[in-house]
């Protein structure tokens, strides 16, 4: 129960107070008896009592037992009882909760010993119950002695009003919870700068609590010409009651880090319109500025890189080209390209790639590599290796497309040269296989034998002084890039000269591709090497006698020299070659002789293959692929048996039977011989006391089998 001093008063409880002026006639009651007569004072107290009966106001008369002696109608219509129910009752008992009725009697004594006085707040009790808030104000009522005869008591029913404050209090914490729970600072400042209020974000970055920023005008650990700025720009908006907005302004943190912060500060009013508080909202943005920084030396970075760069809309309309972009597409330097869509930029051949593989596949796996072209102002073509990557979103949208381009003109001259080389090489070891055919039956192959190995040699020269000087090159290299590395790391900040040649050279592409080149060397001087090798292996001419060789050896290699036709065609997938080797010991024959018999047999089930293919679906292809089995083992009589089983159409039983007849083939004019076969009999049977048979059944595939000895018969 809150107590209040007499002349805290609310206004309503003063006028009662002006109306009745109990007190001073209470005062003046001496003077009044001895000055007016006793009809005039009857007169008088008529007067009080109507103005009691007619008070708005509840009025209470009470004695010094406590007992009501005066109830008016308004106190009536307040408590829900009536003047004759309470007449006599104690106030306590009948207008005050049980639970504070002590309190309230104390007040009550102290009031009639005339120790306090004026206004207290008190919960009361109505007829039915009803709890309500009521503010009482007493005025004693005095003898001639002077002694307090009795209390005169108006009360105010304030129920509604405190609800009403309460529900102000809690709406005011309801707003501050809310500003407390958001990220920006939010500081409210009264006169002179003086810290009224600040919500969480800001007390954290000060370091302080509520209390400590009351009535501050800045924390001391910020920098004195900061704090003046602060003060000038409260008193612009406080004079103005304008709003002023501070793009950016540092704030010092307790830690003493100074952060850059967007702020809006507004003039907070009366209902007279005049300023009484402003209001700040402060936002950092050290790290959008920070990032602005970045933006701007990667945009520098990006227009220095004599690479292809730019960015489009999920439409494909163009965000962005770099100078190198410009330059290449012979766009000036003020041309708009703002209309302009990437498809502007490619043959539609490439846009073919770019739309049905490259963006579909940067989305799914955020990017995707391959060659397509840029077509110039004229129409030119220029081939390019393009990298496209998706930019998504937190959420995983594509949020817009950026590709990088280089120009590889000359990397394409150097490959057709490379591949019509290699292209001429294979012509020239098909004519080659052909011719051999021919002398090993005219008993020539000894001739060709030395041709293949003269040739063999001649190129192993070359390539192994090649290959044997890439590792080193590479460790060479990788030294220099691992030094240049350490001096990126020790010296981040060249001299402006090396800086100059840095950026000149692409020094972070040519790191990042040398290796590359090194490793694409290396690859093209393995097959080279392999070739090589194959070829040796294949001829065999420097061990024309007899000798134990590995058998696998001579299949591997002859698969090497066809492994062109292995590869994937434009109208067909690969043939898969499936090598079920048995062990095998070292087998005495004639090596390049049995590997002639290997090219045969292999060289007709790819012919058969193919033919096949030409007939059939990509889909019937993929659903049943064309392969070749290879199998080796050796059988329980001791000889070594070598199997090639194809999947391909099978041989017709009328052909089946004139397979190995001399001259006789199923080609058109040009194309076969018909001695192919037929010498790998003779080779397999007459050279080395074996068999040679094919096993077929049409639509299933055919199978061809040699059966020779580990060990030649002596005097063969």
């Amino acid at each position: 129960m809150n107590f209040q001093q007499q002349g805290i008063q609310s206004d309503n409880n003063s006028s009662v107070n002006q109306v009745l002026k109990v007190d001073e006639v209470s005062r003046n009651s001496q003077e009044i008896e001895h000055q007016l007569v006793e009809p005039d004072l009857k007169q008088l107290q008529d007067k009080i009592l109507l103005l009691i009966e007619r008070n708005p106001l509840p009025l209470i008369e009470w004695n010094t037992a406590f007992q009501v002696i005066q109830w008016n109608p308004a106190a009536e219509q307040l408590f829900g009882y009536s003047k004759s129910e309470v007449l006599g009752c104690q106030v306590p008992e009948i207008i005050v909760p049980k639970s504070e009725r002590v309190q309230f009697i104390k007040i009550m004594e102290l009031l009639i010993e005339e120790k306090v006085g004026g206004n207290n707040l008190s919960k009361n009790l109505t007829k039915h119950g009803r709890v309500i808030i009521c503010d009482w104000c007493h005025t004693p009522i005095t003898n001639v002695d002077g002694k307090v005869i009795s209390i005169v008591s108006t009360v105010q029913d304030i129920t509604k009003v405190k609800s009403f404050e309460s529900a102000l209090r809690e709406n005011e914490k309801t707003y501050q919870q809310i500003l407390d729970a958001i990220t920006d600072m939010v500081l409210v400042k009264g006169a002179k700068s003086r810290i009224i209020w600040a919500n969480k974000a800001f007390r954290d970055y000060y370091g302080m609590n509520e209390e400590q920023l009351q009535n501050m005008i800045d924390a001391p650990f910020s920098e004195a010409d900061h704090t003046l700025q602060y003060i000038k720009d409260d008193a612009y908006v406080f004079e103005s009651g304008q709003t002023l907005e501070i793009p950016q302004e540092p704030v010092t943190r307790y830690d003493g880090e100074v952060r850059l912060f967007h702020t809006i500060k507004s003039a907070i009013r009366n209902e007279l319109g005049q300023t009484i508080m402003t209001v700040g909202v402060s936002r950092d943005i050290s790290e959008h500025k920070q990032a602005e920084k970045e933006q701007a030396k990667l945009l520098a970075i990006l227009e220095a890189a004599p690479d292809f760069i730019s960015t489009a809309d999920l439409t494909g309309r163009v965000l962005y080209f770099n100078k190198a972009a410009r330059k290449i597409l012979e766009l000036g330097e003020k041309e708009s390209f703002q209309e302009r869509n990437l498809c502007q930029n490619h043959p539609k051949w490439a846009n073919d790639i770019i739309q049905n593989q490259g963006l579909p596949e940067s989305v799914r796996v955020g990017d995707w590599v391959g060659e397509t072209a840029l077509l110039k102002a004229d129409g030119r073509e220029i081939p390019i290796s393009q990298l496209i990557i998706a930019h998504k979103s937190l959420d995983g949208k594509v949020e817009y497309f950026s590709t990088i381009a280089r120009d590889i003109s000359e990397l394409k001259a150097a490959e057709e040269t490379l591949v019509q080389k290699a292209e001429d090489l294979e012509c020239a070891l098909k004519e080659l296989q052909s011719t051999q055919a021919h002398l090993l039956q005219s008993e020539k192959m000894s001739s060709i034998g030395q041709l293949v190995a003269g040739v063999a040699h001649e190129i192993n020269n070359p390539t192994s002084f090649i290959y044997s000087n890439i590792q080193p090159a590479n460790e060479y290299i990788n030294d220099l890039l691992l030094l240049i590395e350490l001096y990126q790391e020790h010296y981040p900040n060249p001299v402006k000269v090396i800086q100059e040649q840095i950026e000149a050279i692409d020094l972070e592409f040519l790191m990042a591709d040398l290796p590359k080149l090194l490793s694409s060397m290396k690859m093209g001087a393995d097959r080279i090497k392999q070739i090589v090798l194959s070829l040796r292996n294949f001829s065999r001419m420097d061990e024309a006698e007899c000798k134990a060789v590995d058998i696998h050896l001579g299949i591997d290699s002859t698969l090497v020299i066809l492994e062109h036709r292995l590869k994937a065609q434009h109208n067909r997938p690969a043939i898969e070659i499936i090598k079920e080797y048995g062990k095998l010991p070292l087998v005495e024959c004639y090596a390049g002789q049995l590997n002639q018999v290997f090219m045969n047999i292999l060289v007709n089930a790819l012919d058969a293959l193919e033919q096949r293919d030409a007939k059939r679906s990509i889909e019937q292809m993929q659903e049943a692929p064309s392969t070749i089995r290879i199998y080796t083992q050796l059988s329980s009589q001791g000889k070594v048996v070598i199997r090639f089983v194809d999947n391909g159409a099978g041989i017709p039983e009328n052909i089946l039977k004139r397979l190995f007849d001399p001259f006789f083939t199923t080609k058109p004019v040009g194309i076969g011989t018909g001695l192919g076969l037929s010498i790998s009999y003779q080779i397999i049977v007459e050279k080395h006391k074996g068999k040679l048979t094919c096993l077929s059944i049409p639509e299933q595939g055919a199978e061809f089998q040699i059966e020779i000895p580990i060990s030649l018969p002596l005097g063969d």
